[in-house]
Parts: C-alpha cells; structure tokens; sequence
C-alpha cells in the first residue's frame, strides 16, 4: 500500500466522517435553550476528565479551590432540552465531567469550565471548538472535528506533540512538518506534557 494510497484513503474517511456531523453543524437558530451552573471541591494537582459530544468547550482558570461549571444546552425541540443531562462527580484527585444528549434535534452544549491552578486535562470532544486559557499541568486533548487553541506558558512543558488529521497546527514551539495534517514535536526543560490531535481543523497554541 503506497503512501498516496494511506493518503487518500485517510481524507476519504474522513470526508465520510464530517458529512455524517453536517446535521449537527448546520443548526445555528436554536428554539430552546437552558443554562444550568454546578461545582465541586477539587484539588490541585489532580485530573479533570471531560467528554462532550457536540458544542463548543472553554476551560479557564478560576480564582478558588472549586471546579465550576456553567453550561447551556441548545436544541430544536423542548423535549431534548430537558433530557440533556451532565454527569459530574469528583473521587479523589479525578474530576469527571460527562455531557449526554439525545442525537435527534442538533442539540449543542455551550459549556465554561473554571479549575484550580495546577490541573491535569484530559479533554475528548467530537465536533465543536475548544479553547484551554491559562492552565498549568498535563494536557491530553482530541478534537473530532473543530478548532483547538490553547494558551499557555511556553516554558512550562518538557513535550508538545501536536498533530492535526486535516488542518494547520500554528506555534512558536517549532517547524511543522506534513501534507493536509500537520505535526509538531518540541522537547523542552518544563515539567509538563502537552498532546493534542484534532481530526479536522486547526491547532493554535499561544503564549510566552
């Protein structure tokens, strides 16, 4: 099998991929909407673990000990606004934050999620945008299809492993290299671990 092959192959399936998502894309006049707030103790050091289906996430610092969660559930219909629901439970030093909601009716989660310093990531989403503001700790993130932009202290990381499926990943950490996708490798003197891959779309990782 050639590399054009694995090549071609690979953005067909994906193609296939994003036009299986186009109904949850297109939905841009909800009908119904509710915001929902909710928060734990945490602390620090520990691991944040966040599932999401479809939505856009931004994870921030916060100013206290808590993990505070703010979300708004968007839909079509009424009936998939009220089935929508969050698991969130703390054990120990990991936080797990579950997003569930019913695959008819485009329904979308807006989700804002404040941590303490000093918070491992471990973020899994499928179609949406995410944004990691300010976060010091180990990061593992993957995006289906969206775009990722993380802002962070430069300094901090010992590894950034970034890669894209089809799309640009853009920071000062190195040269990239690929065709459609994009992987950037960087050792550093930092502590800390920083993996992204986002299917489709773009890679930006900023900071000092």
């Amino acid at each position: 099998m050639t590399n054009r092959y694995r090549s071609g192959l690979r953005v067909y399936r994906v193609l296939l991929f994003c036009l299986a998502l186009v109904p949850f894309c297109a939905a841009k006049d909800w009908n119904y909407e509710e915001t929902k707030t909710d928060s734990r103790e945490f602390v620090s050091g520990g691991y944040l673990h966040v599932r999401m289906s479809v939505g856009d996430l931004h994870v921030r610092l916060g100013d206290s000990t808590q993990i505070r969660l703010r979300y708004t559930v968007k839909s079509r219909h009424e009936r998939n606004v009220k089935e929508a629901h969050v698991d969130f439970e703390v054990r120990g030093s990991d936080a797990n934050v579950e997003f569930h909601g019913p695959m008819s009716g485009n329904t979308n989660f807006d989700v804002e999620l404040e941590v303490p310093a000093n918070t491992n990531l471990d973020l899994h989403q499928k179609v949406g945008d995410m944004t990691i503001d300010d976060i010091t700790g180990d990061k593992q993130v993957n995006l289906g299809v969206g775009d990722l932009r993380i802002n962070t202290e430069h300094s901090g990381y010992r590894l950034v492993n970034a890669s894209t499926g089809i799309g640009d990943v853009h920071t000062s950490y190195g040269q990239t290299s690929g065709w459609l996708g994009k992987t950037l490798k960087y050792h550093g003197n930092g502590k800390y671990e920083l993996r992204a891959h986002v299917g489709v779309g773009d890679i930006r990782v900023e900071g000092d």
